[in-house]
């Protein structure tokens, strides 16, 4: 089998994503070879995969221009590469594929994961009916969706997807060991990975922690992506940028705290809380999105209203650390169970293999 992956971005969850099944299909005797096409400003960010089966286009952003480099290289990879399975990633990489791919005379088997609806988007109505609309149009152009949950393979039939057209692929990521114990101590740590932007809740956790001083010291990973910039205005004293991190960098950093502040407004799925579960830290979640698949309220961490920091800070601290300790233990055992990378790799393969 022959697999073409695509994808217009891959910093944050698409790019985790990546680095999680690209490995484990590389390592399947039944995949013949196989290629990735991502941006050339995110290369860096395919630590996990080969430099030679990259193929980059040249992007600035979501742009007329980004959008032709990315058609022209999957056409150049389509022809001379010659696929079984094009799998693409995220709605703009789905845009163009799907569009560019439909003129294709015997084309390969499509699947396309949206790693999050864009009609989910908080913002505009108008904005997000138009996703909706597109995303329902181009729905027949691909052999499968991909729902990395439940709540996203719902949503997509909700717009007017046919339901026999998305399959629910729940994330998963490889084991890495027993994890460390947590580091407790006062002031309670906690840990933030992702994009500062409000998607992610970031202004929420910084609000919620910014009457903590003294009660929680709270460590960022990651950075705004347009920019990368890591600054932010009237900054608390408890709070710790730390920028943009590998995975080597996050496990680190996941060793030395008691829980993962995961307060998203919207998420498809979750990955930095399954992160955090198999690293046996208890999660403090938005009830959002596939959020709730992944964490079990009262059990693997705390499930709370989204966009509330008052909610938000007494989840943070009303918790003793022994019951913190707990839930991180019942974490790493749902993800024992129910997340791991072998299970994806196993069930996006039958897709892969199901004739059209």
């Amino acid at each position: 089998m022959r697999i073409l992956h695509v994808a217009e971005s891959v910093k944050g969850g698409c790019g985790t994503y990546l680095n999680q099944i690209v490995p484990c299909q590389l390592a399947d005797p039944e995949t013949a070879e196989l290629r990735v096409i991502v941006p050339e400003a995110h290369r860096a960010q395919m630590e996990a995969i080969p430099e030679d089966i990259l193929r980059c286009f040249a992007s600035q952003g979501r742009s007329i221009g980004a959008m032709m480099a990315l058609s022209r290289t999957i056409r150049a990879e389509v022809r001379d590469f010659q696929p079984d399975v094009i799998h693409l990633h995220s709605s703009f990489a789905g845009l163009a594929g799907r569009i560019v791919l439909r003129t294709i005379p015997a084309r390969p088997r499509i699947i396309y994961c949206a790693h999050g609806w864009g009609f989910d988007i908080q913002g505009s109505a108008v904005k997000q009916k138009i996703a909706a609309t597109v995303e329902r149009i181009l729905a027949p152009f691909a052999d499968t969706i991909v729902a990395i949950s439940d709540y996203e393979r719902q949503r997509g039939i909700d717009i007017g997807i046919a339901p026999h057209r998305i399959a629910t692929v729940a994330n998963g990521v490889a084991d890495l060991g027993p994890p460390a114990p947590p580091v407790i101590g006062s002031p309670r740590r906690i840990l933030f990975i992702g994009r500062l932007d409000k998607q992610k809740g970031f202004d929420t956790l910084i609000d919620a922690v910014r009457q903590l001083n003294g009660e929680v010291a709270l460590g960022v990973v990651g950075a705004s992506v347009v920019g990368d910039q890591t600054a932010i205005a009237d900054q608390p004293g408890n709070v710790t940028l730390l920028g943009w991190m590998n995975e080597a960098q996050i496990q680190r950093e996941l060793a030395d705290v008691m829980l993962v502040a995961v307060p998203s407004l919207w998420e498809g799925f979750g990955l930095v809380a399954l992160e955090a579960m198999r690293a046996g830290r208890a999660v403090v979640a938005s009830k959002v999105g596939g959020l709730p698949e992944v964490v079990e309220d009262g059990v693997t961490g705390l499930l709370i209203p989204p966009d509330d920091p008052a909610a938000l800070r007494s989840a943070l601290i009303e918790l003793s650390d022994d019951t913190l300790i707990a839930m991180g233990a019942a974490g790493r055992a749902r993800f024992l169970d129910h997340f791991t990378i072998g299970r994806t790799v196993a069930e996006l393969k039958t897709l892969y293999r199901t004739p059209q």
